[in-house]
Parts: structure tokens; C-alpha cells; sequence
């Protein structure tokens, strides 16, 4: 971790940005669970006496472990493996202190918080329409909450709103960031959408930071197609290409960073 979460470490352990997607994470753990039950019902009554039910069983043997396991990589990431994430990616801005940022689906509060917790006169805004769906127990309070537990309720503000309409005039914010959270637009136009939003309300020579799990290039695409200079996708190789392989390429993270023209 950082410099600047060593400092911090105790703001940040207090804090529990909740299980990002939940409900895949139980479908894996509860599918997980039932191979595995029939793994070992089908290892004790069927045997391996031909080739079909030893195919049965090596087949409920590698869903059983698939399933829990990716289920469980799910938990371990969004309970240790994105704070240390967010720690490093925050840490590719030079933070004067008094920024205007704008956290884009906050949620729970993950990088409002730590953009927060690297102010001083500055301030940051998050925004999100609070869908349980996308990560537990998700709602403006739960934020405030854990704002309140890291020691930075004093310099947030927190709205309701669509990253594809957002409420703020041109050139408002130092800094946009967004984590995992334009994939959930199902529709490709909508996600451009919410992408020339981001830079609209960025002001000229702000930084922009985008996390996600999906449609990178397209990303990257779209944000030089609006003008936003040194653009960059920033991922660990070997990381990348094992949990695309796992996730069948529904499980890329990424960051995407990029600079407005002043």
C-alpha cells in the first residue's frame, strides 16, 4: 500500500464498502455449493465403474471448484483487493489538496472517501442511484456512514442522479473518477453517454480516472473521440489475461486515465 495508506490505515480499515455485485457472488457460491454436493453423491453411488460416470464426476469436481473459487476471488476483491487498487490508482494524481472531485456511482464510497481523505480545502461530490444490485447494502446513508467512520464527512456531499445526465454545469470538477460502474449501462449508446458527461464536467486540464471491467477499448475510443489528451489503459498482463480466461473476458479490470485539453 501507499505512503499515503500507511498513514491512513486505520480510516480505511474502519470502513466496509459492502460486496460488489452480490447477488452473482451468491449464485456462484450457492451453485458452487450444490456441485459440490453432488460431486461427492456421485463419487460414492455412481464409482467409477465406466467412462460416462467417471465423466460425471471429474465434470461436477471442476464446476464445484470453479464456481466456489470465483465466488470467493469475488469476495476477496471487494473486500481487500479494491481498497489496495484504489489506494494505488488515487495515487496516479499529484493532489494539491483543494480539488473539486467528482466520484461517479459512489456507492459505498470507495474512491469518494479516498479522493476525500487527500483533501484539505478541496471537496468531493458522489452520485449514484443507489442500486442494491450492484453492490450491497448500497444506499446514501451506508455512505455517510462510512464517510463519518473514515473521519471525512465534513468534506463530501452526496446526490442522487444518472451518470447519463449529470446535474452539474460544464468544467465543474478538478478531478472525475468512476469504479466499476459504466459497465453496469447495458446499452452501448448509454455508456457514451455517461462518458461524454464525465468529460463535460470536467474542467480543461482536469484529470479524468475510470475503472472498469469491461469495454476498455471502446472506452479508450470514445474518450479520444472527445478531445481528452494521453489517454492510457493501465492493467497487470499476467492478471488480466488469467482472469479473462476465467471470466470468459466479463472480468478485465482496468484503469483508464486521461487528461482534459486547457
Amino acid at each position: 500500500m501507499s505512503d499515503f495508506g500507511d498513514k491512513n490505515k486505520e480510516a480505511i480499515r474502519k470502513v466496509d464498502y459492502g460486496i460488489d455485485a452480490p447477488g452473482l457472488v451468491r449464485l456462484f457460491l450457492s451453485a458452487g455449493t450444490v456441485a459440490a454436493v453432488l460431486f461427492f453423491a456421485a463419487h460414492f453411488l455412481l464409482g467409477y465403474t465406466s467412462a460416462w460416470r467417471l465423466l460425471v464426476v471429474y465434470l461436477l469436481a471442476i464446476a464445484a471448484i470453479y464456481l466456489i473459487g470465483m465466488g470467493c476471488l469475488m469476495l476477496y476483491w471487494s473486500k481487500v483487493t479494491k481498497v489496495r487498487h484504489r489506494e494505488r490508482t488515487l495515487d496516479l494524481i499529484q493532489w494539491r489538496g483543494d480539488e473539486r472531485v467528482l466520484d461517479v456511482g459512489c456507492g459505498r464510497g470507495l474512491m469518494l472517501i479516498g479522493a476525500a481523505l487527500r483533501l484539505t480545502s478541496g471537496r468531493a461530490t458522489g452520485i449514484d442511484i443507489w442500486d442494491a444490485k450492484d453492490q450491497s447494502a448500497n444506499s446514501p446513508q451506508g455512505t455517510r456512514d462510512n464517510a463519518g467512520k473514515a473521519g471525512v464527512l465534513d468534506k463530501i456531499d452526496i446526490q442522487t442522479g444518472d451518470m447519463r445526465k449529470l446535474p452539474f454545469e460544464d468544467g465543474s470538477f478538478d478531478i472525475v473518477v468512476s469504479h466499476w460502474v459504466v459497465h453496469n449501462l447495458a446499452d452501448e449508446t448509454d455508456r457514451n453517454l455517461a462518458l461524454s458527461e464525465m468529460v463535460r464536467v470536467l474542467r480543461p486540464g482536469g484529470h479524468l480516472i475510470l475503472c472498469d471491467i469491461e469495454h476498455r477499448d471502446a472506452y479508450v475510443e470514445k474518450l479520444n473521440a472527445l478531445g481528452l489528451l494521453e489517454c492510457r489503459m493501465l492493467f497487470q498482463p499476467i492478471a488480466d489475461t488469467v482472469l479473462g480466461a476465467l471470466s470468459f473476458g466479463s472480468f478485465r479490470p482496468t484503469t483508464i486515465t486521461g487528461r482534459k485539453s486547457a
